[in-house]
């Protein structure tokens, strides 16, 4: 069958405004080079700590406003919204507690398992064009995570005909579990704060030479220029297109209002609702469980389709006559391509808390069409992945799981040589700066020592401390008195479940002597018990003689059985590495042209990070966070992908 949508019609005003985005998206570029881009100041410049540090008195400071060009927003002066009140324009979105779908498993998302094949990191070779095409569209987007949302939202908007196939059930892909959004220059939030970095008022030319710097040049400067200047107006056109955001507890970040903030748990929600609902009300046509098998590509060379498998079974062939957006995500459950294209992460991560389906297809599809890759060895990690593959256990573990947070907290921790690896406090101080970069300096010390793991230890007086730990952010523990726990999968609401799963799968190790919990943690004989003695005698005296003491509200003495230990690692949530791509999103060939047609998203495209620990996303995750620089990288696919192809619009 040959189907068409009907296409919506656009409001005058609004093809206007789209038209009048893209001329400054295309205008707004550096035409000075790399090198230019990437130059810095004679006075040195922020390090990575010191920007967070002055945060709370550039808030309150008072500098002239670096007011954005009108033009820049996708909406009319005035009509972005209320950020202070409940909402910005009167939208129907889904009910985000009905639509939480969980597997059994602990999985996030109800898939097919056999869809996702996850140790194969072979291209994937494209299809010849069809004799005949099942689905007919100017724009196919495959994914409807965060960043696939917006990119079939942008590109309706601006009047393209667009097809959106996504293999799991629901939308919203990894967004659903994710942290914090962020503030860009140029948002009306953080205008009205007067906030910006590395100084205000924002400079989309700083922010890159500062994020260079601190990337340590591994970066494409292009990429994160665009970023810089494009994040602040994707936020906002976000708040015209219906997500309400509010101020989160350090100053830069934002998540949606209908949310629950404090705790970390699932923020995103929200806004993947609103961008659905968006989306919809627009015209694009959402196929789910209809994961995407190789691009087509004709005889020029140009991608002009798509090969799905509608419902799992009827494999489709879509016609995308303008372009195709790759926006489905990284490949952290795909062991084989972790080790061809990152290295660390395979070795020094213990765990992934990403959804099922993150295994790369998009990726594998890229590199069959002759795509490069850009970002090696870069990746972004938290602390505290559980080594359930230790004991057979799973790769990926939802986020949220109650051993996760448990591992996470303050405990006496060593390598396999006994030796202390030293927590980072990751309490929020009066500027969030500590809290930011304990997660990337834990996961960086955790995935490093000999054998690229760490051990945990703690007895059983454990749950006694854990309310003097006092942890904050997202190591809070899952309780379910939580707002809005009602959106948590039900196995996850008490973390108390996640640590008995751990205790029966003995992947926490429950022992009634430090002797039998240090030879089946693998420890050579005496190792563990003489670092627990000396562990103890600092416990006694109140003071920790470690290089790196503990606060001695911490200072706990392990010597009441039962006695616990558990491997950990990083936990990877996000591959930097991805295909290569120009500052309009489009995929870059390995002979340094644009593949016509295809365009890519983070976390499938790469290039815009420059480190392996979480560190490597929040330079700009600092700014932007994780989900929404795909938010922001969809936003941009959506606009580039009709400015290009489809001749501003028309």
């Amino acid at each position: 069958m040959n189907v068409k949508k009907d296409r919506l019609m656009q409001s005058d005003d609004a093809n206007q405004r789209g038209i009048s985005l893209l001329c400054v998206a295309r205008s707004g570029r550096d035409d000075r080079g790399p090198a230019a881009v990437s130059g810095r100041d004679g006075d040195g410049g922020l390090t990575r700590r010191s920007f967070l540090t002055g945060a709370a008195a550039l808030v309150g400071g008072t500098a002239l406003a670096a007011a954005a060009p009108t033009a820049a927003y996708a909406v009319e002066p005035g009509v972005i919204g209320d950020w202070t009140a409940d909402g910005s324009k009167d939208v129907v979105v889904p009910d985000s507690s009905k639509g939480n779908a969980s597997g059994a498993d602990g999985t996030y998302r109800e898939h097919n398992a056999a869809a996702f094949p996850a140790n194969d990191s072979t291209p994937i070779p494209p299809r010849s064009v069809p004799a005949k095409w099942d689905y007919e569209c100017e724009i196919c987007v495959v994914g409807a995570g965060g960043g696939g949302l917006n990119a079939a939202a942008r590109a309706a908007e601006l009047g393209a005909d667009v097809i959106c196939i996504e293999a799991m059930g629901l939308h919203g892909g990894n967004a659903q579990s994710a942290g914090m959004c962020a503030i860009l220059g140029g948002s009306k939030l953080q205008e009205s704060k007067r906030f910006a970095f590395p100084e205000y008022p924002f400079d989309a030319r700083k922010l890159t030479d500062w994020a260079m710097d601190e990337y340590h040049y591994a970066a494409d400067p292009h990429l994160i220029y665009r970023i810089a200047e494009s994040g602040g107006p994707c936020i906002d056109w976000m708040a015209d297109c219906g997500v309400q955001w509010r101020l989160g507890e350090v100053p830069v970040y934002v998540a949606p209002k209908n949310s629950t903030l404090d705790h970390h748990v699932l923020k995103m929600k929200d806004a993947t609702d609103a961008m659905f609902s968006f989306g919809q009300r627009h015209g694009v046509d959402y196929h789910f469980q209809c994961p995407a098998e190789a691009l087509v590509q004709d005889d020029a060379g140009r991608i002009v389709g798509v090969v799905a498998r509608e419902d799992f079974e009827r494999e489709v062939f879509i016609h995308a006559t303008k372009a195709v957006i790759l926006t489905a995500g990284g490949f952290c459950n795909n062991k084989a391509l972790l080790k061809e294209y990152i290295p660390t992460a395979a070795m020094g991560c213990a765990s992934s808390y990403l959804v099922g389906g993150e295994t790369g297809e998009c990726f594998r599809m890229g590199r069959g069409v002759d795509a490069d890759v850009s970002g090696f060895n870069s990746s972004a990690s938290f602390d505290g992945g559980v080594d359930w593959e230790a004991e057979g256990g799973p790769w990926a573990r939802f986020l949220y799981d109650g051993m996760t947070q448990l591992s996470r907290q303050p405990w006496f921790t060593v390598d396999r040589c006994g030796n202390r690896l030293r927590y980072m406090d990751s309490r929020v101080k009066k500027d969030g700066a500590d809290a930011i970069y304990a997660l990337g300096d834990l996961a960086t010390i955790q995935m490093t020592p000999p054998g690229h793991r760490g051990y945990i230890i703690f007895d059983g007086n454990y749950e006694d401390h854990l309310a003097g730990f006092a942890q904050e952010h997202c190591r809070k523990l899952i309780t379910p008195d939580l707002e809005q726990i009602d959106k948590v999968p039900e196995h996850y609401r008490d973390w108390h479940h996640g640590v008995q799963d751990a205790i029966d799968a003995d992947v926490l190790k429950k022992r009634d002597s430090l002797e039998e919990l240090e030879r089946d943690l693998g420890f050579a004989p005496g190792v563990l018990v003489e670092a627990v003695e000396k562990w103890n005698a600092c416990c006694e005296r109140g003071e920790d003689d470690f290089m790196y003491p503990m606060p001695p509200e911490w200072l706990h003495e392990i010597s009441t059985p039962p006695f616990y230990g558990c491997r950990i690692g990083g936990n990877l949530y996000g591959t930097k590495a991805g295909l290569m791509i120009n500052d309009e999103m489009q995929v870059i060939s390995t002979k340094g042209t644009v593949i016509p047609g295809l365009y890519a998203g983070w976390h499938t495209a790469g290039g815009a990070c420059g480190e392996n620990s979480y560190i490597g996303d929040p330079i700009l995750g600092s700014l932007l966070g994780d989900v929404s620089l795909a938010f922001c990288g969809g936003y941009l696919c959506g606009t580039y992908a009709v400015a290009n192809e489809m001749k501003g619009g028309e």
